[in-house]
């Protein structure tokens, strides 16, 4: 009586004499390092730990490539990095782990605020004299600019043009 076979054991039999080659076997490994950097940014930027074992941890990766691991530390640091929120972590690592000249990236960082709060003082000027037309005025009267769709066209703007300029310097 002939044997059935698991799908298992037909598909270890058909792929019995393949092999990667060095390219696919390169690929894989840069594939399974990429996933390893992103978990320890992730960690380190979640403040599971400090600056100093973020450095010990992208010293102790084992690569072909010796600055492989630093180069995907600083693509994923820079993909965290947003005109938004604090980036002080972000910056401390590029400079202290990675050895980046962060000045490029704070100055467009203050910039990109700078211009933000100028135009937010500017729509919110507008924003209240069109409501003390409106016979709404007082200390209390704090304007909501989110409502307003020429400031969120404003701040799209805004946000793009910044993000395009982020990407200039990351790229040089």
């Amino acid at each position: 009586m002939a044997e059935i076979k698991s799908t298992l054991d037909l598909v270890l039999e058909k792929t019995r004499d393949l092999t990667l080659t060095r390219k696919e076997k390169r690929n894989l490994e840069r594939e399974e390092l990429d996933k390893k950097v992103q978990q320890i940014v992730n960690r380190y930027l979640d403040n599971f730990f400090p600056l100093t074992r973020l450095r010990e941890e992208v010293e102790g990766i084992d690569s072909k490539e010796a600055d492989l691991p630093y180069r995907l530390l600083t693509k994923h640091l820079v993909g965290h990095f947003s005109l938004d929120t604090d980036n002080s972590a972000i910056v401390s690592a590029l400079s202290e782990v990675v050895g980046l000249d962060t000045t490029p990236l704070t100055t467009l960082l203050r910039e990109y605020q700078a211009e933000k709060e100028e135009a937010e003082r500017s729509y919110t000027e507008e924003a209240l004299l069109a409501l003390k037309k409106k016979g709404v005025s007082g200390s209390a009267v704090v304007p909501n600019l989110n409502r307003i769709p020429e400031w969120n066209q404003f701040l799209k703007g805004l946000s793009q043009r910044y993000q395009e300029l982020l990407e200039k310097i990351v790229d040089d």
